[in-house]
């Protein structure tokens, strides 16, 4: 027993005092989190001014003028008030959202980013495109009209948009069953949002006209139509919470990301280990200290502790985040207790394979024809993670729950979902697990006892299988 904790502390130091290690696990979340703010910094810097002209045909005015509100309404929403008006509007909407969010960390920091608002809202507008219109006659020649849009630069003044407002767009024909459109086209290169701006104001100028066409106030429809829609609260024992679907998404992806990456980290480190030694002689020398048991065993429990350092540093980093932002009620500390029982069947579920397969061969291409048809097997909770989320207790996941390998990754899936499993599944799947966990050393084990000291072409899974029989 001494030996192969000794084996174990042996390749734990081996994986986790290495720069590699360290690079992969503490610098690069860092450099992660470094980068929002720059993201964030690149993202808010002022673009050059965009100023131009928008060019417009209206198809639905008739001769007479029966329909002159179509294009009135939308030059009225092409006007800098009106633009100005929807800049402060989408800018106050962000701003209560991110308010509610800050005052869950502190109520200063929401009366702080309230009291901003002003100043914020005022740097959105000053950064508002100058657009000037003008109404070209219906029977003006497309072709040369949009010849005028290769001219300049969306910066120099020049023509910016054409917009081609289609015949039917504000009375719909008899024999239609839809009301027509309008066609945008743009100067190449020109700011998507300058784009949208303009796609989004041409359309609230149109459905404008075509209320007041039938004897409507859009103000008042748009009134009758804005509700302001609620977070769902979820019934806690401590109080109403809010739950929305984001939220019920994001635990289960999350508890799932962390057995995988803690999982698959240290397998891979064991797997790439095993062939090192293999390939250098170095585990001949080993096996003269040690039995093929107590080698693979060792090597297993080091890296268990790699990967579960891993998910002691992630998992601590997510929930010590949430408590931070007032979200600690998403994540029960029953479920933190389970993921950990479900990382331990998970790696030495994959421990084992990955340890079976680095004895059989001395190449890391070798090891991948072999891991392959593994991997297949093993990453199929990830392609069925979303239908497990949403209907967890469907046939499918069930049924998934007790079939080993993937059992701990499904059912990490369904206890961090809206509709956990019951108890009696959740120990059950454990308990099949276990039964698992040890079918798969002893088959392993006999291996790597058989491989570890094998030379020369490597075996395929035919081989492998023969190889448990006769061990």
């Amino acid at each position: 027993m001494n030996r192969t904790l000794t084996i174990a502390w042996r390749e734990f130091k081996a994986t986790v005092l290495t720069k590699g290690f360290l690079i992969g696990v503490l610098v690069v979340p860092l450099m992660m989190a470094a980068s929002i703010p720059l993201v964030l910094l690149l993202t808010s810097m002022k673009p050059p001014a965009v100023a131009g002209e928008v060019a417009i045909i209206d198809l639905s005015s008739s001769p007479g003028g029966e329909h002159e509100a179509s294009r009135e309404a939308v030059l009225a929403r092409l006007t800098p008030e009106a633009l100005a008006e929807r800049v402060r509007r989408e800018t106050g909407e962000g701003l209560r959202e991110a308010g509610k969010m800050a005052n869950k960390v502190d109520p200063r920091a929401g009366e702080a980013l309230a009291a901003a608002a002003p100043t914020i809202e005022a740097a959105a507008v000053a950064d508002l495109p100058s657009l000037t219109t003008r109404v070209l006659a219906p029977d003006a020649d497309l072709d040369a009209e949009k010849a005028v849009l290769l001219e300049g630069t969306p910066y120099d003044n020049t023509r910016l948009a054409l917009i081609v407002i289609d015949p039917d767009a504000i009375t719909r024909t008899p024999d239609a069953k839809e009301f027509g459109s309008f066609r945008l086209f743009v100067k190449a290169k020109l700011d998507s949002r300058v784009q949208g701006m303009i796609r989004s104001q041409v359309r609230d100028g149109i459905v404008d006209a075509r209320l007041a066409a039938n004897g409507h106030v859009a103000t008042d429809i748009r009134d009758l139509m804005r509700i302001k829609v609620p977070e769902a609260q979820s019934v806690t024992k401590d109080g109403d919470k809010a739950w929305g679907e984001l939220q019920q998404m994001l635990v289960p992806v999350a508890f799932m990301i962390l057995l995988w990456i803690s999982t698959f980290t240290g397998g891979q480190y064991l797997l790439t280990s095993t062939i090192e030694e293999k390939s250098s002689r170095v585990m001949e020398v080993l096996l003269s200290a040690v039995s093929p048991m107590q080698l693979m065993t060792g090597k297993i429990l080091g890296q268990m502790g790699a990967g579960l350092l891993i998910l002691l540093l992630y998992s601590g980093t997510g929930v010590a985040g949430l408590l931070t932002f007032g979200l600690g009620y998403l994540v029960s500390p029953l479920n933190l207790v389970f993921l950990l029982i479900f990382f331990f069947i998970a790696f030495f579920s994959i421990a084992a394979l990955m340890a079976a397969v680095g004895s059989a061969v001395t190449d890391v291409h070798e090891a991948q024809t072999l891991l392959t048809p593994v991997m297949l097997v093993v990453i199929t909770p990830m392609f069925l993670m979303m239908p497990i989320i949403w209907n967890p207790n469907s046939v499918l996941a069930t049924t998934m729950s007790f079939l080993p390998p993937i059992n701990p990754f499904v059912m990490v899936l369904r206890i961090c979902s809206s509709d956990p499993p019951p108890l009696w599944q959740i120990l059950a799947s454990a308990g099949v697990g276990i039964v698992g966990v040890f079918v798969l050393l002893k088959a392993t084990s006999k291996i790597f006892r058989v491989g570890v000291l094998m030379y020369g072409k490597p075996p395929n899974l035919v081989t492998l299988l023969r190889w448990i029989r006769m061990a």
